[in-house]
């Protein structure tokens, strides 16, 4: 995956370099999900953390923002709220029935 490469601290987000990369980040979790959304989003927002990781601190809010508007990035937080939910209500982390996904969770 392509990366945005570190510049000056007090520099402006590239956002069409930034756009690809949730693009690619995007299309690399759908090839991962086995359709199920809840687990595409983990996948992509896992990613686009490791991104935003590499970019200068002052443009981190801005990067999230953008994928979280454009590509439904969800934070840490909400990725736990998600599998606290999936849990409590019969769901492998995944996002899919127990004893139904394919990876073999709950089977």
């Amino acid at each position: 995956m392509s990366t945005i490469a570190r510049d000056t601290p007090h520099s402006a987000l590239d956002e069409p370099a930034w756009q690809a990369v949730c693009k690619t980040a995007a299309e690399q979790a759908q090839r991962g999900c086995g359709l199920s959304w809840d687990h595409w989003v983990t996948l992509f927002s896992s990613e686009i953390d490791a991104q935003v990781s590499r970019l200068p601190e002052s443009q981190r809010a801005q990067a999230l923002d953008i994928a979280a508007q454009e590509w439904d990035y969800a934070t840490p937080a909400e990725r736990r709220e998600t599998q606290d939910w999936l849990a409590a209500n019969g769901f492998c982390t995944h996002g899919i029935e127990l004893g139904c996904c394919p990876a073999g969770c709950g089977s």
